[in-house]
């Protein structure tokens, strides 16, 4: 756990580095010296057991931030009791957590798997209140732990060993219940808070792991193959070179060779979203880059991301990165 006693307090540029050090954690912006606070509130990290790690916030964001690290293989469950953030892992885009809806909105939990080491962008608002929970397993945890009693395991392990792929599920009243133990915990001795914590956070992932069994993604996952990898590689490919052009499913398809509807399996086993929402996304991609390499209007952005309506895009950009589009104008 963190050195520093838990309660209401500020945390520094130079603790974060100091706690993510192995993760090859930084600030990407704004440009901030090593005392300068960054957040306020309860911010804790525990290794809780050889690849069992904890995360557990409860704070406000002071500046409008941009952070970077390394995040080793494993499995990472998220459940967000309050606010959201924006990630990049990968070439995927993960908007995690309820923003505008308040207490009165479901408790949202999310579970991605990393197959290989991946760097992890994290974009927040100033003003923003975050309150979550993340457990992450190592492949060693998850071999260990007897997950061969779990019914369903080898969807479990297909999942595991797909990378970036994810899924979302709402978790039970019991569930949310520890969040809320986990955040707020007795004054207990740092052993017994260690112990406290730990057997929560594996009820966490038993319940995740249990619903990772039972979902449609991980019953896909078994059935790709190498070869379905690289089509989806090729597929993605062919997007990014054709973002101008009116593309159809039927010209995605006969490029990659395959039929319309087996393209769409694979690529949603694969990616965890639909070729139509992966163009979407990357549309709004290239008008998020304009935004902040060239400076352009949130109306040369929509028309970019092939939007007539600039409403209806600032809509979908706050879907997709958690911020308005003057958000990242504004940084310039």
């Amino acid at each position: 756990m963190d050195d520093a006693p838990r309660g209401p307090r500020v945390v520094r540029h130079r603790d974060l580095r100091r706690w993510a050090k192995a993760a090859d954690f930084r600030l990407v912006a704004p440009v901030l010296e090593d005392e300068a606070v960054l957040l306020r509130g309860d911010f804790v990290q525990m290794e809780l057991r050889s690849g069992l790690h904890l995360h557990a916030t409860d704070v406000w964001d002071l500046h409008d931030l941009e952070t970077r690290a390394v995040q080793e293989p494993g499995l990472t469950f998220s459940l967000f009791l309050e606010g959201g953030v924006t990630a990049r892992m990968g070439e995927r885009i993960f908007a995690m957590g309820h923003r505008d809806e308040g207490r009165s909105a479901p408790v949202e939990a999310v579970v991605v798997a990393r197959a290989r080491r991946e760097t992890f962008q994290r974009r927040s608002a100033c003003g923003t209140h975050v309150r979550k929970v993340t457990v992450t397993v190592s492949p060693q945890w998850l071999d260990e732990s007897g997950l061969d009693a779990v019914e369903g395991h080898r969807g479990v392990l297909a999942f595991s060993r797909s990378h970036l792929a994810s899924m979302r599920w709402t978790p039970s009243a019991r569930l949310v219940s520890l969040v809320e133990q986990i955040l707020k915990p007795p004054a207990y001795a740092p052993l017994m808070r260690n112990l406290y914590c730990e057997s929560r956070a594996i009820d966490i992932v038993g319940e995740a792991l249990h619903a990772v069994a039972r979902s449609e993604s991980a019953a896909a996952a078994p059935l790709l193959r190498p070869k379905d990898y690289a089509r989806v590689r090729a597929i993605c490919e062919f997007v990014d070179a054709h973002l101008d052009d009116a593309v159809t499913l039927d010209t995605v398809a006969r490029h990659v060779g395959m039929s319309v509807s087996t393209m769409q399996r694979i690529f949603r086993a694969a990616r965890g979203t639909t070729i139509v929402d992966h163009i979407r996304g990357r549309k709004l991609d290239r008008a998020r880059e304009a935004l902040e390499r060239d400076g352009v209007s949130v109306n040369e952005a929509a028309f970019l991301a092939g939007y007539a309506n600039p409403a209806n895009f600032a809509t979908a950009f706050k879907r997709a990165y958690g911020v308005p589009p003057r958000h990242f104008r504004a940084r310039l």
